[in-house]
């Protein structure tokens, strides 16, 4: 898996939180349970930062271009 080069992903990847966040919903994509109970992550990531204050990033995953 190659790693994320964006500057977004590396400002989420440096922020604790927000790749906490990211972890979960990616674990939670990967995993293959069969229980309908379980609680699936938000696919939102909180980002803080001091000149924006707080910023809500939606998750999307998108199939890799052949």
């Amino acid at each position: 898996m190659k790693a994320p080069q964006s500057e977004l992903a590396k400002k989420i990847l440096a922020d604790p939180q927000a790749a906490q966040q990211l972890r979960a919903y990616l674990a939670s994509k990967n995993s293959r349970s069969s229980l309908s109970t379980a609680v699936q992550p938000d696919n939102v990531i909180s980002l803080h930062s001091e000149q924006e204050g707080t910023v809500r990033y939606r998750i999307t995953v998108v199939p890799i271009a052949a």
